[in-house]
């Protein structure tokens, strides 16, 4: 099945009769002692981050659910907890390789190999995490350290062809950016496809996105300057209706445009190797299983499928072992994380806008989507509903 047939039957268009009338809470528990931002995250004017976002320890699974922003929908399960702390260099804001801690480098979207997920996921609402600007323009990820255009709304009009009918191409996209001004600071660029999933919120729907900080957003696709690398030569999208990322668009199938300005320091190695056949991501001091599951399974038998100490992932934790520099196969480094099977892989996120479907991830189509926890369900609309699970802590 090609990316066109899968989003045609998990996009926005699959799950727009469905309404959000309860389910089952999630895993439950509380949350972490940390987890909350670190200093620095006033803004001024020109939208600037203070001294970085980094993140105390902490992060248990959530049991907490909150509702929906213009869409309305509810939240049907509990928030999952992010694991360890984040490394110390993580959101600090830099200019060059100078400004960052040793062992460390200075990266923006731009590098895929710094297109970097934001943690914590799911365990904490984003209260006193993104804070905008004065001047209304501009919201600081304190976490990322990353300074983001508040208003999506509208395609600008430099962008605009055959008097506005159609929408921004890729190139017009990265152009606007490039050459945008927001409170007397340029500098903004179009982000990466992990960057502009990491405000991606599915406790939210139509838009997945948390509208008190990000006004203006439409429940469409988003561009990203993520370029594909396999054979589609295609470049991602990240569709804000509902939150599915990323995936391979068509020159005119995306049409909003949200920029981004900042770099990071980002650990020099990203990931090392453990005993016991595991993995450890020096960025997010996530710990993986480099095996997965000997089986695929249904969603409630994955959640119980980890050992002690290891849990199911949460959506955009397991996002952040996507490799876009993969040109073939899993989009992920093959020699880390051997023999990956094809197909979905569990998360512990559950869906805002359909009740008992939770997301998944299949790493060689690159398709973020929903699909039913209930075999039953899953039978009746001819759907897989089985996944493999590769557990973290």
């Amino acid at each position: 099945m090609g990316i066109g047939d899968v989003a045609s039957a998990h996009g926005t268009g699959g799950s727009a009769g469905n309404t959000a009338t309860g389910g089952a809470p999630g895993a439950g528990g509380r949350m972490g002692t940390g987890g909350r931002p670190g200093s620095g995250g006033a803004v001024s004017t020109g939208g600037v981050t203070g001294t970085g976002g980094s993140l105390g320890v902490g992060g248990g699974t959530g049991g907490s659910s909150r509702g929906g922003g213009s869409g309305g929908s509810l939240a049907t399960g509990g928030r999952s907890g992010s694991g360890g702390a984040l490394s110390s260099s993580y959101g600090m804001p830099c200019t060059s390789n100078r400004d960052c801690p040793s062992g460390s480098t200075c990266r923006d979207g731009s590098d895929e190999r710094g297109d970097g997920t934001r943690l914590p996921v799911d365990d904490l609402t984003n209260d006193g995490e993104l804070v905008i600007s004065a001047d209304g323009l501009t919201v600081t990820d304190t976490i990322t350290g990353l300074v983001w255009q508040r208003d999506g709304s509208v395609a600008p009009e430099a962008c605009l062809s055959d008097g506005g009918s159609q929408p921004c191409t890729w190139t017009q996209a990265k152009a606007y950016c490039a050459s945008l001004v927001l409170g007397g600071v340029s500098g903004w660029r179009l982000p990466g496809a992990i960057e502009l999933y990491s405000i991606v919120d599915v406790f939210f729907s139509r838009p997945a996105i948390d509208t008190r900080y990000f006004s203006g957003s439409p429940a469409s696709f988003f561009w990203t300057s993520s370029s594909d690398n396999g054979p589609s030569g295609n470049s991602w999208c990240v569709d804000l209706g509902i939150g599915s990322s990323p995936m391979s668009g068509e020159v005119s199938h995306c049409d909003g445009i949200r920029c981004v300005r900042g770099s990071r320091c980002y650990p020099t190695v990203r990931f090392s190797v453990l005993d016991g056949g595991l993995v450890r991501d020096n960025l997010t001091n996530l710990v993986w299983q480099q095996q997965v599951s000997s089986t695929t399974m249904g969603w409630w038998d994955a959640t119980s499928y980890c050992p002690s100490g290891f849990r199911l992932p949460a959506m955009r934790e397991l996002v952040s072992i996507v490799d876009l520099t993969v040109s073939s196969g899993a989009r992920i480094d093959q020699k880390l994380f051997p023999g990956m099977p094809s197909g979905e892989f569990w998360t512990s996120s559950r869906s805002a806008e359909i009740p008992n479907w939770a997301w998944a991830v299949n790493f060689d189509l690159l398709f973020v989507h929903q699909i039913p926890m209930d075999p039953a369900v899953a039978k009746a609309q001819q759907i897989e509903n089985a996944g493999w699970v590769r557990c973290v802590r």
